[in-house]
């Protein structure tokens, strides 16, 4: 008979900061103990979970099942009650009651493999710049945008040395102008690589991270790394924000130059294998400006 073990998502609401991440991670690591059975994910001390980091979830989740042969569950009474959000955003499959969890608000959950470039970029038109709470970009803004997202793909099919899935999903905060899209892989993250050419230079995940947002790259056939220094030049022009999280590191652009954490970064206290992008767009902005 397969054995089940209770294991709670976090201690607390779970909201895009490094706060967040620590207890997904925590999570994470908790079900590394375990082999061959089903892990039902419990909300008894979490009421909230922002839905872009479904994303996030789904990555630790996906390596979970693959590396220790671990299944997954979650009580759909306490779901319902605590984060319907899981459902409305197709992470969770719906038995009942479809319609009642539908909602405008959400980008929804998906995973692509490293190949499937096509559907990654169709997900960019109809998913993320075509919702509703979007700003209504031109067109060669959003080109400049889809070219940056399509150079972070890259790395992934390239670089990040996985055949393994990455996955999206994102939302929608009226309360906070803001529509965040989370982009997460399964690769070897930012540190590996550039230590590699830069080891005297480089010689934490932070640093790796404040390379890569300063524009440089590990790719010998580009001149730079544009789309993270791109993205982020978007963002702060229009009043929006990025997180990065790899490694044992966290960055987010609005602490920036902040008392506690002047370069943005913080530590995760975990180690997670991978890389995390979170894109904040302010959907209050008027003027639209270009990287």
């Amino acid at each position: 008979m397969n054995k089940e073990i209770e294991i709670n998502l976090g201690q607390d609401n779970i909201y895009t900061d490094a706060s967040g991440i620590r207890q997904m991670l925590a999570f994470y690591n908790e079900c590394k103990a375990y082999f061959d059975c089903t892990i039902n994910i419990k909300l008894d001390n979490t009421g909230w979970i922002d839905g872009n980091l479904c994303a996030f979830l789904g990555a630790l989740v996906y390596r979970l099942s693959i590396e220790n042969n671990l299944k997954f569950s979650m009580d759909a009474k306490q779901v319902s009650a605590k984060c319907n959000i899981l459902f409305a955003n197709d992470f969770l499959p719906i038995t009942q009651d479809e319609n009642y969890y539908k909602t405008n608000s959400c980008l929804p959950f998906r995973g692509f493999f490293p190949n499937q470039k096509d559907d990654f970029f169709n997900y960019l038109d109809n998913d993320l710049f075509a919702h509703n709470a979007m700003p209504k970009l031109s067109r060669a803004i959003q080109d400049e945008l889809i070219d940056n997202l399509g150079e972070i793909y890259g790395n992934i099919e390239k670089h990040a040395e996985t055949e393994l899935p990455f996955f999206v999903c994102g939302q929608y905060y009226p309360s906070k102008n803001a529509l965040n899209f989370t982009i997460s892989d399964l690769g070897v993250g930012f540190f590996k690589k550039i230590n590699a050419q830069k080891s005297l230079e480089i010689k934490t995940c932070g640093e790796a991270v404040l390379w890569a947002i300063a524009g440089n790259s590990t790719k010998p056939d580009v001149p730079g790394g544009t789309g993270l220094k791109g993205l982020n030049a978007y963002l702060q022009n229009n009043n929006g924000a990025m997180q990065i999280y790899t490694g044992d590191a966290g960055w987010c652009s609005k602490t920036v130059n902040s008392v506690l954490y002047p370069d943005g970064i913080s530590s995760l206290r975990n180690n997670y294998l991978g890389a995390t992008i979170n894109l904040e767009f302010n959907t209050k902005n008027l003027n639209f400006r270009s990287l």
